[in-house]
């Protein structure tokens, strides 16, 4: 799947897709950030910092079709 059909279908932006993994019935999507500039969700301010952590979020998102 595309980066836009994720945006469209999930609503996931500021990601792009490195690779899908695909089961019988599950599509799993392996998503990386692009984003450059930040800022605090709750004062909006710039000042920030991006922490790699290098750990994995497993996120469930909406149901395509047949497939979770």
């Amino acid at each position: 799947m595309t980066t836009s059909s994720l945006y469209h279908t999930q609503g996931i932006r500021g990601f792009k897709c490195q690779k899908t993994e695909r089961t019988k019935d599950t599509e799993i999507y392996y998503l990386h950030s692009t984003a450059k500039n930040l800022a605090c969700s709750r004062c909006q301010s710039k000042v920030t910092t991006l922490v790699r952590t290098g750990k994995t979020r497993e996120i469930r998102g909406l149901c395509i079709g047949l497939k979770k």
